[in-house]
């Protein structure tokens, strides 16, 4: 398959050269001459590049740049002539609510003005729309001393209730949480029974809000309490005492049975409302919930026997002392003994003081001593030196708490 060369005599080697390369070297020098480059050889080169740029891509280049600065000062441009517009329609509806409001017009003179009152405005505008909706509610939230079932008369006869229900009817928890609020805020009681579909919703925050437009919506008897399941947080315990204080209702008819309801937020709920309205807590009660499995419903329990100042549990809390496990729930019972204690319980709790280590039980001990007799400390002794120096500080600080 290889030729060998000339063998030259100055004593070169022998090379070997594939036939086919042989053969290229055989071509006469024309047929090099006679190939065309390519279309890249020809035209790829930096003078070609240089003209390119030049002339297409760096205007075009500007023209984008140009289009998006234009772009951006028209948005701005609408963006402020929108905010003009919003501010003064927002002057406009407050003069117009502020007189619907406070007006003796009747229901079809109301209707009336208000039909009106649209041609005046964007109203098909949804921003326009929502900003009725949100005046209306600070008008609800902040304005007083005026008939306040006018505010959903007005809400209706700007078909606003549609807005809403549109909100409710969104797939995404959010939007039906804010169609919720308006409904709440607007105590707008015909859609309490469509509140409560969401109560059973999977998710916990749509649940959340449900529950608190429910109760806002009710009647005194919150009956929706009677068999909730699910945990309420904090947040929502807050707002659901708060709506119940607002209403200056009674106490709740079922408070005696949400006392030992399955549920222990409910249970926590209901302690919260005996210490508002001074409830009676009687023998039987506290003993089941100082039994609780909770402890923040135990500690809730000692919270309301101190406020409440229930006496007759003093027997009771001596003895459940010994059984809680929860260093918290030892000192809050301890505060309630330094309140409703006596002679016996001042004994108990000086058996107690010497053998505690904890020092922040030890000086809670030493603090229900004092509240129940303020001179034990003046003489007190015992053996241990060291235990009476370190008890004789407590007391001088219990005595004064701006002492170092």
């Amino acid at each position: 398959m290889f030729h060998l060369l000339n063998d030259y005599s100055e004593g070169h080697k022998l090379i070997k050269i594939p036939e086919t390369a042989l053969e290229i070297f055989k071509l006469p020098i024309e047929k090099f001459n006679s190939l065309k480059p390519t279309f890249f050889q020809q035209y790829l080169n930096a003078g070609f590049i240089y003209i390119f740029l030049k002339i297409i891509v760096i205007p075009v280049i500007i023209l984008v740049i140009l289009l998006l600065i234009l772009s951006l000062l028209s948005n701005r441009y609408k963006s402020e002539q929108l905010d003009f517009k919003k501010k003064k329609i927002d002057a406009t509806l407050n003069d117009f609510l502020t007189e619907l409001i406070f007006s003796d017009f009747n229901t079809e003179e109301i209707k009336q003005k208000i039909a009106e009152f649209k041609g005046t405005i964007p109203y098909q505008e949804k921003w326009c729309r929502y900003l009725i909706l949100n005046k209306l509610i600070q008008f609800k939230q902040n304005l007083h001393g005026f008939d306040q079932n006018r505010i959903l008369l007005i809400y209706k006869y700007f078909d606003l209730q549609q807005y809403s229900q549109r909100l409710l009817n969104d797939k995404r928890w959010y939007f039906k949480s804010l169609g919720i609020y308006h409904y709440q805020v607007l105590d707008y009681k015909i859609k309490k029974g469509h509140m409560k579909s969401f109560l059973k919703s999977k998710n916990k925050y749509l649940r959340s809000n449900a529950l608190v437009a429910v109760i806002a919506l009710s009647d005194e008897k919150f009956g929706v309490l009677d068999n909730y399941q699910d945990r309420i947080s904090r947040a929502d315990e807050l707002k659901i005492l708060d709506i119940i204080y607002q209403k200056q209702s009674e106490v709740p008819e079922n408070i005696e049975l949400w006392l030992q309801h399955k549920n222990n937020s409910i249970v926590l709920l209901a302690l919260k409302l005996v210490i508002r309205y001074k409830v009676n807590l009687n023998l039987s009660q506290i003993t089941y919930l100082l039994m609780h499995d909770d402890a923040l419903v135990r500690k809730e329990t000692l919270l309301a026997i101190r406020e409440l100042k229930i006496v007759q549990a003093n027997q009771l809390l001596l003895a459940h002392y010994s059984k809680e496990n929860h260093k918290r729930n030892r000192i809050s019972c301890l505060k309630t003994l330094g309140v409703i204690g006596n002679d016996e319980t001042l004994e108990f709790a000086q058996t107690l003081l010497p053998e505690e280590n904890d020092l922040e039980i030890k000086f809670e001990l030493v603090s229900c001593i004092h509240k129940l007799d303020a001179f034990f400390f003046d003489d007190y002794t015992i053996e241990d030196l060291n235990q009476k120096s370190l008890i004789h500080k407590i007391a001088l600080h219990v005595k004064n708490p701006y002492l170092n």
